[in-house]
């Protein structure tokens, strides 16, 4: 596939993010720093950017994921029109694995790629169907029935297996990242059998501003340790500069 067609999908993670004492809004420039979950001191092994554009009734958010040395990791992008998903693409420099979703009407057409292995089709497009750069927005349009104790449903791209799946939000009180001004939303797989292999993730989403704060869980973010590639367990904190992050 074409490099801009190869998968990082965090489904928990690849996010449109920012703090602040402002309303969340697509166009707000964040820095996050994505650690390796467990380690003490934290170790960095990612750093998040993002970048919005607007063109007529399009928007194109691109998120961008750099090695701790700045060399580019993971670009992430999609094209909204009229505020839903056109077209999603992602950039997975370290792994041939990818995904392309494409807009055709009331359909969606899928691309996914796996090593040698090819999943291309057409299915019916979901109108809730989210990716990394617009789950900020869709937690921040449903906070408050969140809080009320309403769940949500989303559909994402999930690699592993190779279609876009549905994911359930729901306000997690117990959670052991709650505290006094924060929301914690757990966010799991709605079929049964695909929730053995995807642990919970945890967003934390500042009450106020209903920006993400904080992702705890599993990534598909990819890394190499001694020749192999893996998915790691990260914590991820987001900042919203008043100037540029350093790099």
């Amino acid at each position: 596939m074409k490099s801009l067609t190869r998968l990082s999908l965090t489904v928990f993670i690849t996010l449109g993010i920012s703090y602040g004492m402002f309303a969340f809004s697509p166009e707000d420039r964040f820095f996050g720093r994505v650690y390796l979950a467990g380690t003490n001191p934290p170790e960095l092994i990612f750093t998040h950017e993002n970048l919005y554009e607007k063109s007529g009734d399009s928007e194109t958010l691109t998120h961008v994921y750099k090695a701790p040395d700045g060399s580019v990791a993971t670009v992430e992008r999609v094209l909204l029109k009229e505020g839903f998903v056109d077209r999603y693409e992602v950039d997975f420099t370290t792994s041939e694995c990818g995904c392309l979703l494409t807009r055709k009407g009331d359909d969606m057409e899928f691309s996914f790629t796996r090593g040698e292995k090819d999943k291309r089709g057409i299915r019916d497009y979901e109108t809730n169907l989210v990716t990394g750069p617009t789950l900020n927005a869709f937690a921040a349009k449903n906070l408050d029935r969140l809080r009320a104790g309403n769940a949500a449903e989303l559909y994402l791209a999930a690699m592993p297996f190779q279609q876009v799946v549905k994911f359930r939000l729901t306000n997690d009180q117990a959670s052991r990242y709650n505290r006094s001004g924060a929301v914690v939303l757990k966010m799991v797989t709605s079929n049964p059998l695909f929730r053995l292999f995807a642990e919970p993730v945890y967003l934390v989403v500042d009450e106020g501003s209903k920006r993400i704060m904080e992702i705890h869980g599993k990534s598909l973010l990819e890394r190499v340790v001694n020749g192999k590639k893996e998915n790691p367990v990260v914590d991820i904190y987001y900042t919203f500069p008043a100037q540029e992050a350093p790099r």
